[in-house]
């Protein structure tokens, strides 16, 4: 009924364009960019590219010159606003970055975080539904001592969905209602930040209907590259040194664990493995046998994979597991109180406790 009622405009999709109505939408008009006339390609590209450019610089999406406004559409242009979207997508996709991939979905997921923020009730619900196929709703007993707390959400959907490994977000210390647990506005937007996130970087890694015409984006591909390359060459790589496993952060011994158990971790965490891994010493044969345990284990995808990260395929750029923010916005950081505290990245725990042992101070567990 909730989903009947709700009228989901153009401005809706420019907001949302990662939203099952978007998908729909674009898949309807059925264009391709070799369609347009070279004016209206060109305005798309440039589009697509600020976005890019916006995620690699600010972190977010922002409207150009407006970087201390939230974020805002152009209402004049809908369709090139629309459009932009996957064209970006595409554009990420061809650098062929990991990094670049996770650091334009997190800007985007901000994005629309800052947008569902302002956003009724009703149309965070249907986005929910809809788009991701939670089990989602109002609360429905509002004179109750939790009115505070507007929504509510099935265990499977919360739990699937929790963005960081902190107390808040434990079960135990979640309001459990009518078998749902409570959620309040903010809450809500959050979990929904992270599923957007892990949305859009899917979408990069998958292949795509939507074509580009090449030689119309080598150029903004070469501009994005530029830029990148600017941030990218600020990741300093340290000597490597081979230290037992009591050196590694909670984080890298809780994915070592999982991987040793069978477990099937996400393509984020197999990235931040294998490129805390390499960054420490390992050869990508040694690496290669620690994810021989995965149960989806291809040895000569992982081989390719592996080698990829540690820069001897594809651009040779030797690639850093992500900072322990973004470790967070993955829900990979498994952050310890006495371990961890003044800890800003996973290879910073290891070099620090390998500062230790090179003075001779054993590493021990307080």
């Amino acid at each position: 009924m909730l989903r009947n009622s709700i009228i989901f405009t153009l401005e809706d999709i420019a907001k949302y364009p990662f939203s099952k109505d978007a998908v729909e939408y674009i898949r309807s008009i059925d264009i391709t960019l070799r369609d347009l006339d070279e004016y209206l390609r060109e305005q798309i590209f440039e589009k697509s590219y600020r976005r890019v450019a916006s995620a690699i610089e600010e972190k977010r999406i922002v409207s150009r010159q407006r970087a201390y406004l939230e974020p805002r559409i152009d209402i004049e242009n809908l369709d090139i606003e629309i459009l932009s979207f996957p064209v970006a997508i595409l554009l990420v996709k061809l650098m062929d970055d990991p990094l670049l991939a996770s650091r334009y979905s997190i800007a985007e997921s901000k994005r629309a975080a800052a947008f569902l923020k302002r956003e009724n009730d009703e149309k965070i619900i249907y986005l929910a539904t809809t788009t991701f196929n939670w089990n989602v709703s109002l609360n429905s007993d509002i004179t109750s001592r939790y009115k505070a707390y507007a929504f509510m959400i099935d265990f499977p959907s919360y739990l699937k969905n929790v963005p960081e490994y902190s107390p808040k977000w434990k079960l135990v210390n979640r309001i459990l209602y009518k078998g749902n647990v409570l959620l309040t506005k903010q809450d809500l937007v959050r979990l929904m930040e992270e599923a957007i996130k892990d949305r859009i970087l899917q979408q990069v890694l998958k292949r795509q209907n939507f074509q580009l015409p090449e030689d119309a984006a080598a150029k903004w591909v070469n501009k994005i590259e530029e830029k990148w390359k600017k941030y990218r060459s600020r990741i300093s790589l340290r000597k490597p040194v081979k230290l037992s496993e009591d050196a590694y952060p909670p984080c890298i011994v809780s994915l070592i664990e999982d991987v040793k158990a069978g477990k099937n971790i996400s393509h984020a965490g197999r990235f931040v493995l294998a490129a805390f891994l390499i960054n420490i010493g390992m050869s990508p044969d040694e690496v290669l046998e620690i994810f021989k345990s995965s149960p989806d284990f291809n040895e000569s995808i992982a081989r390719y994979q592996i080698e990829h990260i540690a820069g001897l395929r594809g651009s040779r750029i030797r690639y850093s597991p992500f900072k322990c923010e973004n470790m967070k916005s993955y829900g990979l950081c498994r952050y310890d109180d006495v371990l961890c505290k003044g800890i800003k990245h996973p290879l910073q725990f290891y070099y620090k406790r390998a500062s230790r042992r090179r003075y001779g101070d054993k590493i021990h567990e307080n």
